[in-house]
């Protein structure tokens, strides 16, 4: 058990506590008080208000400036931030997820069964579609920007301190790790679910320890980054392995892959655990005007096989840690049907609009085979846009069949985004027979088409048409 972590008991009397009507909810006053606490919005000894304190604005203009100090991979400098700002991760509980794909909705599976069973719960993902806030949720919610603008002001001070001090320059996603896990201490959180942001070994979210680890799939991805074979990249994910904690393994993983991961957790003697192969086919059902799939007894929004196995695995986890802190599995595991995760083949109700954050081959592969399961017999408009690093020619081929045409455009952001043009040209160059044209974004949601649209190629793009669809200002990231 970490320092200043709550025993099993603890945990107990704290969530029966969370739960139980008591006489001070029967105040207004007291009721506000509880909600609050639901919301983690009390004050607490982590985040203090200070005169100088800033507006959220300006915290997330110094946040933003961040971006410019790039990825730096290794912990000496995450440490150093953590204890500077009082090593809040020590109070917590962390299920540390890494994978290529798929780390989102595990988490939302896991975060959502556990708030079922009456547990306050952190969710820390990346990247945010719209809203920084996204990236941190406390209890289902985003943080509000009055407590996000008290972390980044306390982060900010320890920042300047070590860059003054010691030359070191905290990146964008040290800080928001840094942030979450300050929220999250100061919401009283019973479990953080806490999402790598690139691979495992060096990454920020590495510095913690956690009572689970889960590797989802491993794929060719940021190979300047993480090696350029499966098996590089499996080793740099399982770096997250740490001495006696389980480690839960998607049941998808390559051969060479899980060989690689196998062997580290042999090594630091962590037990290796899978859940089952998914079944191939499911029931959609519509309830209340919300598309289900059903499966074997289990229920869940989000469509697709690979959200099968990503369920199934999510399951794995969650009988685990019922059996570690003594909580109702069933309770828990009803909660599957409540998650939900934005542009991970999301349609609004009464809209026809495909949102999807696909971004490389895998994806690519797992979106196509989504859109015939629920759509079976259908082509579609495809709407993509992606960034110049990404290899676009294995994500196009596998949609091609699919198409009826494509509409490209930019990708909104700090990074560089393919040109549309060149986009064209590549599919012209394998399928001339696919209507292609270049837009801005916005028309060509608008546009009518004979067909579904499909918008896919990017997170960052899924977020840029979220926030026009409800009129919000975007204001592009590059992580």
């Amino acid at each position: 058990m970490g320092a200043g972590q709550p025993s099993r008991r603890a945990l107990q009397q704290r969530r029966h506590l969370y739960c139980r009507h008591t006489h001070e909810q029967e105040t207004r006053a007291g009721f506000r008080r509880v909600q609050m606490q639901r919301r983690g919005l009390v004050a607490d000894p982590l985040l203090r208000h200070t005169e100088n304190m800033w507006n959220i604005q300006e915290a997330l203009d110094w946040l933003a400036g961040l971006e410019f100090f790039g990825v730096k991979l290794g912990l000496e400098q995450t440490r150093e931030l953590f204890r500077r700002i009082g090593s809040p991760e020590r109070k917590l509980r962390f299920i540390h997820i890494a994978g290529s794909n798929g780390k989102g909705s595990t988490g939302a599976f896991l975060e959502s069964a556990l708030r079922n069973a009456g547990f306050r719960t952190g969710f820390y993902s990346s990247p945010h579609l719209v809203d920084v806030n996204e990236r941190f949720m406390v209890n289902g919610v985003p943080v509000d920007d009055n407590r996000l603008a008290e972390a980044l002001d306390k982060i900010r001070s320890a920042a300047d301190a070590m860059k003054n001090e010691n030359g070191m320059r905290v990146t964008y996603f040290e800080a928001t790790t840094a942030a979450a896990a300050l929220l999250f201490a100061g919401a009283e959180a019973d479990f953080a679910v806490w999402e790598t942001g690139m691979g495992g070994r060096l990454d920020a979210t590495s510095i913690v320890t956690p009572v689970a680890t889960v590797i989802t799939t491993i794929s060719m991805e940021h190979k300047e980054y993480l090696g350029d074979t499966i098996g590089k990249i499996a080793f740099e994910k399982a770096g997250i392995i740490k001495p006696g904690i389980p480690l839960f393994l998607g049941c998808s993983i390559p051969q060479e892959a899980y060989t690689v991961i196998a062997a580290r957790a042999k090594e630091l003697n962590a037990s290796v655990i899978q859940p089952p192969e998914a079944p191939e086919n499911a029931e959609l059902i519509i309830e209340n005007g919300i598309p289900y799939q059903t499966f074997d007894g289990r229920k869940t929004r989000l469509q697709g096989r690979h959200q099968r196995e990503n369920l199934l695995l999510a399951e794995c986890v969650l009988r685990y840690l019922a059996e570690q802190f003594h909580f109702d599995f069933a309770k828990a595991a009803r909660g599957f049907a409540n998650a939900q995760w934005s542009a991970r083949f999301q349609v609004f109700p009464g809209e026809s609009t495909v949102f999807d954050g696909a971004h490389n081959p895998e994806c690519a592969e797992v979106l196509a085979s989504t859109l015939k399961e629920v759509y079976p017999g259908e082509k579609f408009d495809f709407i993509y846009g992606t960034f110049a690093d990404k290899d676009c020619t294995a994500f196009l081929k596998t949609l091609v069949p699919l198409a009826a045409s494509f509409t490209f455009v930019k990708v909104d952001s700090t990074r560089p985004s393919r040109n549309p043009q060149e986009l064209a040209a590549l599919v012209h160059a394998f399928a001339p027979e696919i209507s292609c044209k270049e837009a801005e974004l916005k028309t060509a949601l608008e546009a009518k088409v004979p067909h579904r649209k499909v918008l896919c190629g990017s997170l960052h793009l899924c977020g840029e048409a979220l926030a026009l669809r409800r009129q919000e200002k975007y204001i592009p990231t590059r992580y």
